[in-house]
């Protein structure tokens, strides 16, 4: 450890000494090459304080936090389109109408989350509404809920970008799955970067899509209206089985495009990432993204209806959109191109989200500890890297298919809606501060709006794959409710009474070092025993005893006034004879406990991990969690 007044430490606050990057950095050649990958690929470590400095704009936030529910209008007037289809082409008629009642269950649920920003300005997400107003079990079943829908943005997100590029490309189909594994890989390194840093890689294409669409929108209604209306060519319906138009047909293609409202509550979950005053500037983008996303939706479904855009197997909706209102001239392109970025980075709302979600549940205890962790980024790495894992495990099964995944989409988003928007209901009914009658009727009408979606969804997919989600959701409740269980008990079996008064070791022990021969890692070993206790012994396991009768002599002329013990093996095996003899000890002890030194040497070099400590590891895992034994490593580095 260096001397106080190192350069290595800083002194700030009494009592509390912090170690600058310096004093942590490798001191091998290959801690240092690693230091410096991870450096190239996602920049230098951030200090806690720092974290300030990486919070979004409104400008940036709006990227983000809302590139899934922007780029939902990509595809969900083809979700309606491909379900009608079964009704035949005749049916798409209903196109309009169905987009019509999906805006104003949009802009009602974009309302209620306004209030939702203002009730809870450091961050109000389903799980913490849900738990703070309606108990643990509702709460976990939208942070389960939510944690579901997160990887399917991820995977249907990429998959609906891929197929932009296969309507650009069509040779490019056959490399559909490994373009969305390369595609999600990206983007969870950019997001390991840090929140500000992939806000502002994720800027560019957010904002060339929304100006491309929006002047899509435009000139397409502007040359209708001068009678050059657009047409598509060449386009080859795709088939579907006959279905009579009924109820249930009409509620499948209602639940299908009601993917263009998932990811609305990500601006909701994620206030405490925007700039001072998070919960004003929240709202703010909360309430731009929802006159974006209505307005391109319904310009969107209109001019389907125009052009005489159809499902096809080869050619998105909005490509065939795109080319009847921009030809095939570079504009075009670009559109489907800003088509594809802000679909595949659609998947970094989840990517924001997913790990903000997991962070919260594991400071509850219902999920691993490490979630919590911040990286060196000041990411919550190892959520990014479990959804990313989860996305692509997901995206394979399903081959890439768009029209896979689909029915399995936003049942997750609406099921955790609803319980948020039940949960301010209660909370108004708690506070009734100014207003709050106004607003528990607004958040009261959210969510019998969402309840009667999420019985649609359950209803009309249910068979179609939503019977999946079903399942999962209550799996992954049970094993959150596991893993707090498990924290619990360890925390009843590990906790210090606060009226106990811990004194001075007795030391009673025994210290037990095994020796295999004489080396400078068995020395330290011993010489550390001997600060422990005065009963130290070193115990010698062997199959050959004249060799190990040589050793004895070794050893008592070389360190003496410590007991060498031999342990006879003929069986030739290590672990289970010194194992017996330290039960057998340890049986018959006064001694409070008998604690095994193991002798650790450090390697220099990754490949020396394979040719040391063998002995050692195999010894360590027999004895752990024995009554009355304790194993402890003392490592040993030498001089370079």
């Amino acid at each position: 450890m260096e001397r106080p007044g190192s350069p290595y430490f800083r002194y700030g606050t009494p009592g509390v000494v912090t170690a600058r990057p310096a004093a942590i950095a490798p001191s091998t050649p290959a801690g240092r090459f690693a230091a410096r990958t991870r450096r190239f690929l996602f920049g230098r470590p951030l200090a806690s304080e720092e974290e300030v400095d990486e919070r979004l704009s409104k400008l940036k936030a709006l990227a983000t936090f809302s590139s899934d529910n922007l780029s939902s209008v990509a595809y969900a007037t083809e979700a309606i389109m491909f379900t009608l289809l079964a009704a035949g082409a005749g049916a798409f008629w209903l196109v309009m109408p169905i987009s019509g009642l999906i805006v104003t269950i949009f802009i009602i649920i974009v309302i209620s989350y306004r209030q939702t920003i203002r009730a809870y300005p450091s961050g109000g997400g389903s799980y913490i509404v849900a738990k703070e107003n309606l108990g643990t079990l509702p709460a976990l079943l939208a942070a389960a809920a939510l944690l579901t829908d997160y990887v399917l943005t991820v995977s249907v997100s990429v998959a609906a970008g891929i197929a932009a590029v296969t309507s650009a490309f069509p040779e490019s189909i056959p490399l559909v799955v490994p373009l969305s594994v390369a595609a999600i890989v990206v983007v969870m390194l950019i997001n390991l970067r840090g929140i500000r840093e992939s806000g502002t890689a994720f800027a560019i294409p957010t904002y060339v899509f929304l100006a491309t669409t929006l002047a899509l929108i435009a000139i397409g209604l502007v040359r209708t209206l001068l009678g050059d209306t657009p047409h598509v060519a060449g386009v080859v319906q795709t088939s579907a089985a006959p279905e009579a138009l009924g109820a249930l047909l009409l509620m499948r293609a209602f639940a299908d495009g009601c993917s263009a409202i998932t990811g609305v509550e990500a601006v909701s979950n994620g206030v405490p990432a925007f700039k001072s005053p998070e919960w004003r500037n929240a709202r703010t983008t909360l309430t731009i993204m929802g006159v974006l996303v209505a307005v391109m939706f319904l310009g969107l479904s209109l001019l389907a209806g125009i052009v005489g855009a159809t499902p096809s197997a080869h050619e998105t909706v909005i490509s065939q959109i795109g080319r009847s209102v921009y030809g095939t001239s570079p504009i075009y392109y670009l559109f489907q191109l800003a088509t594809t970025g802000i679909l595949i980075l659609a998947a970094n709302t989840s990517f924001a989200d997913f790990p903000r979600l997991a962070s919260i549940l594991a400071r509850d205890g219902f999920m691993p500890s490490r979630f919590a962790f911040r990286g060196e980024r000041l990411a919550f790495s190892t959520g990014i890297v479990v959804l990313a894992i989860a996305a692509i495990v997901v995206l394979v099964a399903f081959g890439g298919r768009l029209e896979a995944l689909i029915p399995l989409y936003a049942i997750g988003v609406f099921t955790s809606i609803t319980l948020s928007q039940a949960g301010m209901v209660v909370h108004w009914f708690r506070e009734r501060g100014d207003g709050w009658r106004r607003s528990a009727l607004i958040n009261g009408f959210g969510a019998v709006s969402t309840a009667i979606v999420t019985l649609i969804f359950a209803v009309a997919k249910f068979a179609l794959g939503a019977w999946l989600i079903v399942l999962i959701v209550p799996l992954l409740v049970g094993a959150m409710l596991f893993v707090h269980h498990e924290y619990g008990r360890r925390r009843l079996e590990t906790a210090v009474r606060p009226e106990a008064i811990i004194g001075p070791p007795r030391r009673r022990q025994h210290v037990v070092v095994p020796v295999p021969d004489v080396t400078r890692e068995v020395v330290q070993a011993l010489k550390f025993g001997r600060t422990m206790s005065d009963d130290v012994r070193a115990v010698h396991v062997t199959d050959d005893v004249e060799a190990g009768e040589e050793l004895r002599r070794r050893f008592m002329h070389q360190i003496p006034g410590i007991p060498f013990v031999i342990v006879e093996s003929p069986f030739r095996s290590l672990v289970r004879p010194l194992v017996r003899y330290l039960e057998s000890i340890a049986e018959g002890s006064t001694a409070d406990v008998v604690v095994v030194l193991l002798p650790q040497y450090v390697p220099r070099h990754w490949w020396e991990r394979f040719l040391y400590n063998e002995n050692g590891r195999r010894v360590r895992a027999e004895l752990l969690g024995r009554a009355n034994i304790l194993v402890a490593e003392v490592p040993y580095r030498r001089d370079v």
